[in-house]
């Protein structure tokens, strides 16, 4: 019984001594992946740097993908879609060798995203429909419910601008409640103020005035708790909505200039645009026509500067797709010339075997007749 014991400890000190360091390893990549998470909307720089690293220094696939992911959904919350677009696609080259069912989930649903970002909504809806079924094979897990929320919060986005706003306002519903169901379990106050934010916009839509005030306080609320800046400015700009919409326009100003001051830090162009186009439309409002020019003035500016990007974008993906349309058709020629040199040939085949029966014919009757003769 002594040896029996003393093997076991000699066993289990073994395997600490085998496993211990891959474990601990594991738990420092978890680690450094959840923190380039929170620093998506807080620090999309520092995000993308640190999942950089781990996707140079990382031989696993599914480290790899989770790292390309990150790095997509920050380069697109810098509304950098040709980069987001570059990471995405490196991403989807190791679909094929991904095991885990949960990251293929979290990568179509990515996808999907992606596409709803660029207003390609049919695209969109097939991976965010592949995603859906995936998750209908898993039992209820945390992952799960993230994964669902965020197929629903995008869902939200396509049907807000393809049906109405009541239609995509259960979506976003349901979003909200996914997410917080796992709240106390995992970090999702980010994904939760950007629901209750498009909740905002739909209910200001609809005319629902206080519904929507509320919605973007919690907006606010759950951004502040992640300090996600680019968040808590988009909350910050939907409530001062709500009081430019009821003539306060004073308190929408000062509120739009605190987030005028967390977007630039961001430097989230879309946002900023935004805020200085009702900057200068309340200033219009209060008279005060030379705030308005000034504000008026930063807003045409980052407007060109957007439409420049959007169209370098929308011409890289044009040659992208002009490419392997290209490759397709290359592909379909040489199959087209390879059908057409073994029909040559058949033909050639057959006109020979054909001329060899006629010549041979021929002999046959010359033959005939000179025995017709005798």
């Amino acid at each position: 019984m002594k040896n029996i014991t003393t093997y076991a400890l000699f066993f289990l000190m073994g395997s600490l001594m085998l496993f211990g360091p891959m474990l601990w390893a594991q738990q420092q990549t978890d680690s450094i992946i959840e923190f380039a998470r929170r620093q998506i909307y807080e620090n999309p720089n520092l995000a993308i740097e640190t999942a950089e690293n781990l996707l140079k220094e990382s031989n696993s696939i599914d480290i790899k993908v989770r790292s390309l992911i990150i790095i997509s959904t920050a380069y697109s919350s810098k509304r950098e879609y040709e980069k987001s677009l570059e990471y995405s696609r490196k991403a989807m080259e190791m679909f094929p060798k991904i095991t885990d069912v949960q990251l293929k989930i979290n990568l179509l649903n990515r996808i999907g995203g992606q596409y709803q970002e660029l207003n390609v909504y049919d695209r969109a809806l097939t991976y965010l429909d592949d995603a859906y079924t995936l998750l209908g094979t898993l039992p209820e897990s945390t992952e799960k419910s993230q994964s669902l929320g965020f197929n629903h919060l995008v869902r939200g986005f396509i049907y807000r601008e393809q049906m109405s706003c009541e239609i995509a306002l259960d979506y976003f519903n349901s979003a909200i409640a996914a997410y917080q169901k796992i709240l106390i379990e995992v970090p999702v106050n980010s994904n939760l103020s950007i629901a209750f934010y498009n909740k905002g916009n739909c209910l200001l839509v609809i005319d629902k005035i206080n519904e929507a005030e509320e919605s973007f306080l919690q907006s606010i609320t759950y951004a502040e708790k992640n300090n996600a800046k680019s968040l808590i400015a988009f909350a910050q700009k939907g409530l001062a909505n709500v009081y430019t919409m009821e003539g306060q326009h004073t308190v929408a100003i000062q509120l739009l200039l605190n987030a005028l001051e967390n977007s630039e830090k961001v430097g989230d162009k879309i946002l900023n645009r935004s805020i200085y186009t009702m900057l200068a439309n309340n200033y219009l409002a209060l008279g005060d026509i030379e705030n308005y020019e000034v504000f008026e003035n930063k807003s045409q500016t980052i407007h060109d500067e957007i439409i420049k990007t959007e169209r370098r974008t929308i011409d890289k993906s044009i040659y992208n797709l002009m490419r392997v349309n290209s490759e397709k058709v290359e592909n379909l020629n040489n199959t087209n010339n390879i059908y057409k040199i073994v029909l040559i040939v058949l033909m050639s085949a057959i006109i020979l075997i054909l001329a060899r029966f006629i010549f041979s014919s021929e002999k046959t009757l010359k033959a005939l007749r000179k025995e017709l003769k005798f």
